[in-house]
């Protein structure tokens, strides 16, 4: 019994002290609650604004009870960084107010245009803010000439071009900003059909539909040969004025192929000048694929009333400062090979122009003493007779056959024509 009370009191007196050691643990709680604020508080608005941490947060705050300890905890967990932001922007936007507006930007486009047409090249200047600047002065610079101009209140400026066919850059300087477009302009292309009583289709002839080149004129002047001859003009500028003829023989071909391929080429190449070219001028003839089907078109250009006649005509009508004809020669008739041929005069530099094909083409050359001397009704001659600088190239090939090196000859032939005139 002794031993069961002593167990007892010793039992009794251990629940005695857990009491005590409670009590204090609690009492510890207490103060923590009553010193909340400082350090603690600010801790906890860090971690409310921490995406998924700020559910311990709440968490927290509820097993807490509430009380004093809830209100140090920012209701708007964006307040402070709110009130930063609207503190930075308020800077910001003192800084882009303050600002003296420079030029940043400059907004232009190449320019493309036809040799006569007015074109416009148009200049928009913005400053670093994408707002247009009115009164600033933007120089433009074209062929060595500059020309000044001040922006509108939208900030545009407009200029006008008119320049010869030929490409051009165009050069830009506002403010320090310079740039450059380029500007392209195009010969001006027109086509007539000449109703004088002859009419064809040339396109019947088979090697000139196979080498026909893809090119709009050359489709249009075949097409025109049902309604009459067609006859093509390039206008570049200022220059001299060249007319070519081909087809006045009907049956070869070689030559006309080489007038659509100089048609195609004139239609993408500036020239500083005029060139007429007529490639299917006995277009009756041609459609037959016979070399004449009434007179040889060569030996009457001296007839009035005649179509080579109304050729000649037309040359001396158009104030032509040269003039050729192209043909081709099957192989052992007159002349029978590559040539080009002129005859001396005191007004036209035919002897000259002969000599310069002869030389840069490598063909053959032959010059008469006088106009008319072998051949009285030729078209060259007698457009010779007029002081108009005149010439006849042949290549050699069979009738009513085409080669690409007898084209290429002729065609090379037609270019140094035009250079000699300073054409190209």
């Amino acid at each position: 019994m002794k031993k069961r009370y002593v167990m007892l009191l010793l039992i009794a007196m251990f629940c005695s002290l857990s009491l005590v050691s409670a009590s204090e643990n609690v009492s510890t709680s207490d103060n923590l609650e009553v010193t909340t604020g400082g350090t603690l508080s600010e801790n906890i608005d860090y971690v409310s604004n921490v995406g998924s941490v700020s559910h311990n947060v709440v968490a927290l705050e509820n097993s807490s009870g509430g009380g004093e300890y809830s209100k140090n905890v920012p209701t708007d967990n964006n307040e402070g960084d709110n009130q930063n932001s609207s503190s930075s922007n308020a800077t910001s936007n003192d800084t882009f107010v303050n600002e003296k507006p420079v030029v940043s930007k400059v907004i232009t486009k190449d320019v493309s245009s036809t040799y006569g047409t007015i074109a416009k090249y148009s200049i928009k200047v913005l400053d670093q803010f994408g707002k247009p600047m009115g009164g600033k002065t933007v120089a433009v610079t074209i062929d060595k000439k500059t020309v000044k101009k001040v922006t509108s209140e939208s900030g545009i400026v407009i200029f006008t071009l008119n320049c010869q066919a030929g490409k051009y850059l165009i050069k830009y300087a506002v403010d320090g900003i310079n740039g450059s477009n380029s500007y392209n302009v195009k010969n001006k292309i027109s086509l007539s059909i000449l109703n004088w009583g002859l009419k064809g289709d040339v396109s019947k002839s088979s090697l000139i539909k196979k080498n026909m080149p893809n090119n709009y004129w050359v489709k249009k002047a075949v097409s025109a040969t049902k309604k009459g001859i067609p006859l093509l003009t390039f206008k570049g500028g200022k220059g001299k004025v060249v007319f070519l003829t081909a087809g006045v023989h009907g049956n070869e071909l070689s030559s006309m192929v080489a007038a659509m391929k100089m048609i195609s080429h004139l239609s993408d190449n500036p020239i500083k000048g005029t060139v007429y070219i007529m490639p299917f001028v006995n277009v009756k003839a041609i459609s037959k694929k016979v070399r004449f089907t009434d007179k040889d078109y060569n030996r009457i250009a001296s007839k009035s009333g005649t179509i080579p006649n109304k050729i000649v005509k037309l040359v001396v009508k158009y104030k032509c400062n040269a003039y050729g004809d192209f043909h081709t020669t099957k192989p052992g008739g007159a002349p029978g090979k590559n040539i080009v041929m002129g005859s001396k005069s005191l007004k036209s530099k035919s002897a000259d122009l002969t000599n310069y094909i002869s030389k840069y083409c490598k063909v053959n050359k032959k010059i008469y003493k006088y106009a008319g001397q072998v051949y009285p009704g030729a078209l060259f001659e007698n457009v010779n007779k007029y002081g108009i600088t005149s010439v006849i190239c042949e290549v050699v090939l069979p009738h009513n056959t085409v080669t690409t090196k007898s084209i290429n000859t002729s065609f090379n032939m037609m270019r140094y024509l035009l250079k000699y005139n300073s054409l190209i």
